[in-house]
């Protein structure tokens, strides 16, 4: 045992990057549990009514970033496979592209909105969708370079830096969103992001630096850049579809409160996937390095290494979740006890799900995206099936839970076996 603990800490010492997960770790989990806190005051301030008008308008927030067709996964990708191969100026290119695009083709249509939004004014709207509607379409436009700003430094492995400004926007949008609250009702929550925003940008305008302001409204420009990151960008849409399975599958088969009592499960798998969320944005930019220069033998190892301490870490954190889950909810939401088989369950299916990011960064890596879309189509009809005929045969939410935490073991055997199927055939 003790030999079986030594050799744990020492993967762990080893492990390259290791100052870069703890870092960036730090900072989305502060990041998270300040937006949990902010979640919980505002509610509790606005009321339902008024803070339902924020989520219906904050919607636009998850769309909104996918009008950079991939550009910024394209960076993301790009940029440490050309540094890898000392291509500086191909590197300052992709960014200036990356750059143009951003100010021209997406800034156009949130201008578009914006002035969309103005003329709203006229017309018998409530005057909280004519305001959140003209916030939506600033704050888009800061998103942009928001997203840019943070890409930049992911894709150098500045991960310190990228650190730093995640976690100065996260403290800056809870406070200052708080108190616009409090005088300005729930158009606070958007001052707050607003605000955050800005300050983030300016932080980290290193990243703009011999940057230029080129409107290039040529399409065919962006192409190549589009070619490259918009299938990485679809891999995410699908991987969303299939996390959200599961409620889509309740939220039709069940009433509202099954749904609220899986809520707790889902607000415990989404914390607990943050560790393997962190690792995965740090070693992306290192395994492109490592396809840049041929370096399959490495590849293989660092595979090793890094799963290795996903599971012994995940087994750690899933023994004591499913330990500790029954009293802290019992303690905290008592009104949610009939969620907590639930969120054992989903915790149980974390295991496989977490030794699935190092081969599918290196799907997205070698441009292999149409197998790993394939992979999580697969995934998602079984889910579905297995889902729905657990649950006409059991109708409790916890079926579902079985269902889903199946479908990510299967999700596991295929993603690391095409991995290991394509990886031996290199030399």
């Amino acid at each position: 045992m003790e030999v079986i603990k030594m050799s744990f800490f020492k993967k762990v010492y080893k492990l390259p990057g290791l100052s870069n997960i703890l870092s960036f770790g730090s900072a989305t989990l502060i990041s998270s549990a300040l937006s949990f806190v902010l979640g919980v005051v505002s509610r509790n301030i606005l009321g339902p009514e008024q803070y339902g008008y924020w989520v219906s308008l904050s919607m636009a927030f998850t769309f909104i970033p996918l009008l950079q067709l991939g550009v910024l996964n394209a960076m993301n990708r790009e940029i440490p496979y050309y540094v890898a191969r000392n291509s500086i100026e191909e590197v300052n290119q992709i960014r200036q592209k990356t750059f143009s695009f951003l100010i021209t083709f997406p800034t156009f249509i949130m201008l578009l909105l914006l002035l969309l939004s103005i003329f709203v004014y006229n017309n018998n709207v409530a005057i909280e969708y004519k305001v959140g509607s003209i916030f939506i379409s600033l704050i888009g436009l800061l998103l942009f370079l928001s997203a840019y700003v943070e890409m930049y430094y992911k894709s150098i492995q500045d991960f310190r830096s990228a650190s730093k400004l995640i976690a100065v926007k996260g403290v800056v949008q809870s406070v200052l969103s708080i108190v616009f609250i409090l005088f300005f009702g729930f158009i606070g929550l958007f001052l707050g992001m607003l605000a955050a925003l800005i300050i983030e940008i300016i932080m980290g305008r290193q990243a703009f630096k011999k940057m230029s302001f080129i409107f290039d409204f040529r399409f065919q420009s962006y192409v190549p850049l589009i070619k490259t990151g918009f299938p990485i960008l679809m891999v995410g849409l699908i991987w969303s579809v299939l996390i959200a399975t599961d409620k889509i599958i309740l939220t039709i088969m069940m009433d509202s409160s099954a749904l609220g009592n899986y809520s707790v499960a889902l607000l415990v798998f989404s914390t607990m996937m943050l560790l393997p969320q962190v690792i995965s944005q740090v070693y992306y930019p290192k395994i492109v390095t490592m396809v840049s220069k041929e370096e399959y033998q490495q590849i293989k190892q660092s595979y090793k290494r890094v799963n290795f301490f996903l599971l012994v870490t995940s087994l750690i954190i899933v023994l004591v979740g499913v330990l500790l889950l029954p009293p802290v909810i019992r303690l905290l939401m008592p009104g949610y006890e009939n969620g907590i088989v639930s969120a054992q369950i989903l915790l149980v299916g974390l295991i496989p799900l977490t030794l699935v990011n190092y081969a599918a960064n290196y799907f997205n890596a070698t441009h292999n995206q149409k197998l790993y879309i394939k992979i999580l189509v697969v995934c998602i009809l079984v889910n579905i099936l297995l889902s729905i005929t657990l649950l006409l045969m059991y109708p409790d939410i916890s079926m579902v839970a079985i269902g889903t935490s199946i479908t990510f073991l299967l999700y596991f055997i295929l993603m690391n076996s095409f991995f290991w199927k394509i990886i031996k055939r290199i030399k």
